[in-house]
């Protein structure tokens, strides 16, 4: 008996924290909202550690090119990987960039996500759409988000905040969630255009996601939250091993 109340209360607990974080606020749409800050403690409480990854996959990833893309390194450094599983393209590339890409990496092999400075390039040039869908690759599931957060109110590919949670929140578990934007930054109160997208901290933590591979910030960096999913940020390209 005691064991079936522990269980209905943290259900209720569960149900009424995701009220809390999808209630909308029209006021702040652009803006810091102060809701999402530190909230790792109590999501970790609630859903508890990220699962373990024992599979294997080969990526390579590209993220924010923006027209820099240098033909001669690009073509070495894909030489130096040739045994690639998956090339995945994170958001915002210019036409230049993608036509240099598709010289040198199989196009059967690239999904892609747009960024928030993306015309659609994907449909442009006959790339899949990872947006919103999971696919296996060697047993490992990838599911995508595009696009970044709405600092402002124009029709580039963005969510609010509201969006990004209710967007995820139907997604099954998967080994890897690609996106374009980081999860949420409690530090970035003054600079609402990359605080990041608080679905996909909730998703994370809330499916024990193993990995999180991000573009947008233009910093690349490994980092470890606090549930143990691994997070990488991708600046330009980047040789990713799992196993």
């Amino acid at each position: 008996m005691k064991l079936l109340e522990l269980f209905k209360l943290k259900k209720e607990s569960t149900e009424d924290y995701f009220n809390l974080i999808t209630k909308e606020n029209e006021e702040n749409m652009y803006s810091f909202d102060k809701r999402f800050m530190n909230q790792e403690t109590k999501l970790l409480k609630m859903y508890g550690a990220a699962s373990t990854y024992n599979k294997k996959i080969k990526m390579i990833v590209i993220s924010d090119t923006h027209n820099c893309l240098n033909e001669e390194q690009f073509k070495k450094f894909v030489e130096q990987h040739k045994s690639y599983d998956i090339c995945l393209l994170l958001g915002d590339h210019h036409s230049n960039d993608i036509s240099i890409i598709l010289k040198y990496i199989d196009n059967s092999k690239i999904y892609g996500l747009l960024g928030n400075h993306d015309h659609n390039y994907l449909e442009e040039h006959n790339i899949n759409n990872l947006n919103g869908k999971i696919i296996n690759i060697n047993g490992t599931t990838i599911l995508g988000i595009q696009g970044s957060f709405k600092y402002k109110p124009s029709n580039f590919p963005s969510f609010t905040q509201r969006e990004s949670i209710l967007f995820l929140n139907d997604k099954p578990s998967v080994d890897i969630l690609v996106s374009h934007d980081n999860s949420f930054d409690s530090n970035m109160s003054r600079n609402p255009a990359h605080q990041g997208l608080f679905g996909i901290t909730y998703y994370l933590f809330k499916n024990k996601v193993p990995y999180h591979i991000h573009g947008h910030i233009h910093h690349p960096y490994k980092k470890e939250l606090l549930n143990g999913t691994k997070e990488i940020s991708v600046y330009m390209y980047e040789y990713i091993e799992l196993n």
